[in-house]
């Protein structure tokens, strides 16, 4: 559990500085093993080309005297070497002679090396690892002669293991260095590289402390930190506009739902205060009143579905392959039915028969009714509403009062009502609900200047399916 719980608390930079350090020791690691192998196999070559190189003047010597009779030999030029022959002292140390009947000799003083029979019989020059008598470890090598017998040099790999052992202490030096250097600039090049992160946790937590989302995040730079900076920005942004609107949306409503809750209050309150003081209403008053209240229940009824259908979270629709025409066709069919005073004139064209997106087309229907019956409010009885089709487009134009310019870029808004349609029934949310699911589908909808003599104009694009 102590384990686990220092694991979590090491910083990121922290854990990047290690793994610097454990990558570069173990690279350094790698190259000092190379090197120190390579080393002492270069110096191993070196020596052993020496003792096979080294010149023997005893059998040059033997050499020259094979041409006539001589007493003679290898073995008494080295082990018993002649006054004469006393220059030959210097090239004694580490040397002996293999019999071929396995006896050996070596001049007065050599550290002898442990051989086998097999060293006895060589035919070949080789090198190989061994031991003198004294235990001392040496090369040796073994280089046969005309007369059966082998030469044995030798030579100690005590000063070999001296410069390994030296070299391999300084490659260790320079990997704790080079770990240490590493790890160090690891850790500097993580606090530099990762100062932005520090600065957007701390905004970050500021934030999920104080709820502020009016806190700038302000991170430079385009590479994934900047970007991780920009996205949280953004997302900020987005929440700090979507509860602007939720607040809005809550302060519209109440102010919406008062207006009707009032006037139904008003109205049970005349009934329930007759129906204590026992003094009747007439008749009349009494079914006026009645249809107020249905009138108003209803208003109240479609106003909170509205509410509740503006709240709704876009994620929650469906994606599903959709026929505009269809939806259009739907649509309309339903308005023919709740304003049968009205001429619906629907105009497909053939280039939009096989218009498809991918979307809720309950929510579609739902909006290009909501446009239907906002022309059907705002146009007189018996007139004609057009709706028309084209490429990824559809207008619905009646022949209403029409929209002042000025006001084009506020119908879409939650609760707006223009100022001569303030009398009418209805909260403001309609369009505010056609925009949002347009929006959502990834299309634009807006009011357009109409055809002469005609009065509003609205537009829907929605981006055909992928």
């Amino acid at each position: 559990m102590t384990r686990r719980r220092s694991e979590r608390k090491l910083l990121l930079r922290d854990r990047i500085g290690i793994i610097t350090a454990c990558v570069v020791a173990v690279a350094i690691v790698g190259v000092a093993a190379v090197t120190w192998l390579v080393t002492r196999q270069n110096l191993r070559d070196q020596l052993d080309q020496t003792l096979l190189d080294k010149p023997i003047p005893a059998v040059s010597l033997m050499n020259k005297a094979a041409d006539r009779p001589t007493s003679l030999d290898v073995a008494s030029l080295i082990c018993k070497p002649p006054a004469q022959q006393q220059p030959l002292q210097q090239f004694l140390e580490g040397i002996q002679v293999l019999r071929a009947d396995g006896s050996t000799c070596a001049p007065d003083g050599v550290d002898k090396v442990t051989t086998t029979l097999t060293d006895h019989a060589v035919t070949t020059q080789t090198v190989r690892n061994g031991e003198t008598w004294s235990g001392v470890p040496v090369r040796v090598a073994l280089r046969p002669v005309g007369n059966g017998d082998v030469i044995a040099i030798s030579r100690a790999l005590a000063p070999i293991d001296d410069v390994l052992t030296t070299l391999g202490s300084v490659l260790i030096v320079m990997c704790l260095v080079g770990a240490c250097t590493a790890g160090a600039a690891g850790l500097l090049l993580a606090r530099r590289a990762l100062a932005p992160m520090r600065q957007l946790t701390t905004t970050a937590e500021h934030i999920a402390r104080t709820e502020d989302l009016d806190t700038s995040v302000e991170v430079a730079g385009g590479d994934e930190i900047g970007r991780l900076g920009s996205a949280f920005s953004a997302m900020t942004t987005a929440l700090r506009d979507s509860r602007r609107r939720q607040q809005e949306l809550v302060t519209n409503a109440a102010h919406e739902l008062s207006t009707p809750l009032t006037s139904l209050r008003t109205n049970v309150d005349l009934l329930v205060r007759s129906e204590h003081t026992r003094r009747a209403i007439p008749a009349g008053t009494r079914a006026t009143i009645l249809d107020r209240i249905q009138a108003q229940t209803a208003e109240f009824g479609t106003l909170v579905a509205e509410l509740v259908e503006l709240a709704r979270d876009n994620h929650d629709l469906a994606h599903d392959d959709v026929a505009i025409t269809t939806v259009i066709e739907r649509a309309v069919h339903r308005a023919t039915s709740r304003a049968p005073d009205h001429i619906f004139d629907l105009d497909i064209h053939a280039d939009t028969v096989h218009w498809a997106t991918v979307g809720d087309a309950a929510a579609l229907e739902t909006a290009v009714l909501n446009l239907l019956d906002n022309a059907v409010k705002f146009s007189p009885p018996h007139s004609t509403i057009a709706v028309r089709t084209g490429t990824h487009w559809l207008t619905i134009t009646d022949q209403g009062p029409g929209i002042p310019q000025e006001h084009r870029q506020h119908v879409f808004d939650r609760f707006w009502r223009a100022p001569a349609a303030r009398a009418l029934p209805g909260s403001g949310l309609g369009l505010a609900i056609v925009a949002n699911t347009i929006t959502a589908h990834g299309g634009t909808v807006q009011f357009v200047d109409p055809p002469p003599g005609w009065g509003a104009c609205v537009r829907i694009d929605l981006p055909p399916r992928p």
